[in-house]
C-alpha cells in the first residue's frame, strides 16, 4: 500500500496492478483450458494460451484501478478509501465492458449464505466487493508505524464486524418456510463428461436420454418438477424438439411431471437455420404431452457460443467451440417462463448466472430462478464450484430461491438467503426439495447498482473531505 517512488507513478502503479491481476486470474481461471483439452482439434497448448491471454486482458482492469488509485493517493489513512473505490470501479467496468466477465470478484471470497454475504441483498456483489477491499487493505496501515493510524484500522474492523452481525441477525430472523404445499423440485445430472456426451455413436441422443432417466430416478418419489442441465441431449443426429416421437417418449419416461431441460433449438429464417441455446418446458401432466414455454439464452459466451464480429472474422474460418454453424443466436431476454404447477420462474442459462442484476424486477419479478448449466466444459478443477457459488449469489441478491441443474457441476436447490437446501455434489444423481418461498424484493433487486454507486461516492468523499485533509495537514506539521 506504499506508493511507488518513481518519476511516473501512474505507469508504475499500472504495472504493479497488472502483474498482480495477471497472477490472480491465471490461478483462478486455469479451468478455461479444459474445453480446449477436450477438443482434439485444439489441444492443451491452445488451452494454456487461452488462459494466459484471458488473464492478460482481465488484468488490464486491475492495472487501470491501481493507476487511478495512485492519481488520488494520500500518505494518510484515506488511501485505503482511495484504493477500494478505484479498484471497485474498475471491477464494475470489468463486469460490463465488451459484454463483461465478472468472474472472481473480490466479494466472492465470502461463502454465500453466511453472515457477511448478506450485504449482497443490499448492495449486490459489487458493493460487497468494495467492502471486502476496504477491510482487506486496512491492515496495510500497520506498516506505517504511526499509532494514530490505528483508528482507521479499528473503523474498518468495526465495519466488518457490524456487517457480519447484521447478516447473522438477518439469517437468525428468517422465518421457517412452510413448504408442504409447494412443488417438489428435483434437479439431476447424468454425470457425463463432454467426450462421453458427444460421442459419435448410433442413437447417441437416446443413450444420453437413458442416462438422464436413470440419474433422475423417475420411478421413485413424487417430484412435481424435474430439471435437467443445459444442452442435456446432444445434437448429433437430429434436433429433439423437431421429433414428435422423441418428445412423446421423453414424456412417457418423465411420467406425470413437468420437465425443464436445456435443448438446442433451431428456426428457419429466409431458408437458413438459426440456432438457439434454449430452456424448454415439457408438460407431461396432460393427456397429450406438449412443449410449453421456451427461453432462449440472451447473454452468449464470446467465442464459445458465437464469434464476435462474425461478418468480419467469418472469412478466417473460425468456429465457436459449440461447433454449431456460426454459433447461437441470442434470445431476447430477460424472460419469465410459465411452469405448470409452480409459480412463474426466471431462467439463467450457464454464463448468465455470473451477471448480477439481470432478473426482472417490480411487477415482472419471478417467484424463483432456474439455472441450467453445462459445467462439464470446466473439467475437474475449481471452475464448477466457482460457478455454483456465483449462482448462489444471484439468489441472495434477488431474494429468490434457485433450482440449479449443472452437468459436471453442482446441481442444487438454494433458498433466497443463498443457503443450499439440497445438492448432488459433482457426478450422476439427483437432489430434491420443496421449492422455498420467495423473500420480499431486496434493496439490490429494486435499486440495482445505485447503493454500490453511493458507496463509491462515499469513499471518494473521504478522500476529498476538507476535515480529513485539514487533519492530515496538521499531522504533517507535527515533529
Amino acid at each position: 500500500m506504499t506508493p511507488p517512488r518513481r518519476a511516473r507513478p501512474a505507469a508504475s502503479a499500472f504495472a504493479a496492478g497488472w502483474w498482480f491481476g495477471f497472477g490472480y486470474f491465471v490461478l483462478g481461471l486455469q479451468w478455461v483450458s479444459s474445453p480446449f483439452s477436450a477438443d482434439a482439434a485444439l489441444g492443451p497448448l491452445w488451452g494454456a494460451a487461452a488462459v494466459l491471454a484471458l488473464a492478460a486482458v482481465l488484468a488490464l482492469f486491475w492495472g487501470a484501478g491501481a493507476a487511478l488509485a495512485i492519481l488520488a493517493w494520500t500518505p494518510d489513512a484515506r488511501r485505503i478509501a482511495v484504493f477500494a473505490a478505484a479498484l471497485g470501479a474498475s471491477e464494475w467496468l470489468r463486469g460490463h465492458v465488451l459484454t463483461g466477465f465478472p468472474w472472481l470478484l473480490p466479494g466472492y471470497v465470502w461463502t454465500p449464505g453466511g453472515g457477511v454475504s448478506q450485504v449482497a441483498a443490499l448492495a449486490g456483489i459489487y458493493g460487497l466487493s468494495v467492502l471486502t477491499l476496504v477491510c482487506s487493505a486496512a491492515p496495510a496501515l500497520l506498516a506505517d508505524g504511526a499509532r494514530r493510524r490505528i483508528g482507521a484500522l479499528i473503523a474498518a474492523s468495526a465495519a466488518l464486524a457490524l456487517t457480519w452481525s447484521w447478516g447473522s441477525y438477518r439469517l437468525a430472523a428468517a422465518e421457517s418456510d412452510d413448504a408442504a404445499a409447494r412443488p417438489l423440485v428435483r434437479v439431476a445430472d447424468a454425470g457425463l463428461s463432454q467426450a462421453d456426451k458427444w460421442r459419435r455413436a448410433p442413437n447417441q441422443e437416446r443413450r444420453v436420454l437413458e442416462r438422464y432417466i436413470a440419474a433422475s430416478a423417475l420411478d421413485q418419489g413424487d417430484a412435481d418438477i424435474v430439471i435437467w442441465p443445459e444442452g442435456a441431449i446432444p445434437v448429433v443426429n437430429f434436433y429433439p424438439l423437431e421429433n414428435e416421437r422423441f418428445v412423446e417418449d421423453l414424456a412417457v419416461a418423465v411420467g406425470d411431471r413437468v420437465l425443464i431441460a436445456g435443448f438446442t433449438r433451431r428456426e428457419l429464417r429466409a431458408g437458413e437455420a438459426v440456432h438457439f441455446n434454449a430452456a424448454v418446458v415439457i408438460d407431461a401432466t396432460q393427456t397429450t404431452p406438449r412443449v410449453g414455454a421456451i427461453y432462449d439464452k440472451a447473454h452468449l459466451v464470446p467465442f464459445g457460443e458465437y464469434i464476435p464480429l462474425w461478418q468480419v472474422l467469418g472469412g478466417l474460418n473460425i468456429a465457436p467451440m459449440q461447433r454449431i454453424g456460426a454459433g447461437f443466436e441470442p434470445g431476447r431476454g430477460p424472460s419469465r417462463i410459465d411452469v405448470p404447477g409452480a409459480p412463474v420462474a426466471g431462467v439463467l442459462i450457464c454464463y448468465e448466472a455470473i451477471f448480477p442484476g439481470v432478473t426482472p424486477r417490480g411487477e415482472a419479478r419471478p417467484a424463483w430462478l432456474i439455472n441450467l448449466s453445462n459445467d462439464a466444459w470446466f473439467g475437474g478443477g475449481a471452475g464448477p464450484r466457482q460457478h455454483f457459488e456465483m449462482a448462489r449469489y444471484r439468489a441472495l441478491e434477488t431474494g429468490l430461491p434457485l433450482a440449479r441443474a449443472a452437468s459436471g457441476g453442482v446441481s442444487a436447490i438454494v433458498d433466497g438467503y443463498g443457503r443450499t437446501i439440497a445438492e448432488t455434489g459433482r457426478g450422476a444423481g439427483f437432489a430434491e426439495a420443496r421449492l422455498p418461498s420467495a423473500l420480499p424484493e431486496t434493496l439490490y433487486a429494486r435499486w440495482r447498482d445505485l447503493p454500490f454507486a453511493l458507496l463509491l461516492f462515499f469513499l471518494a468523499g473521504i478522500r476529498f473531505a476538507p476535515i480529513a485533509a485539514m487533519g492530515a495537514q496538521k499531522r504533517a506539521q507535527l515533529p
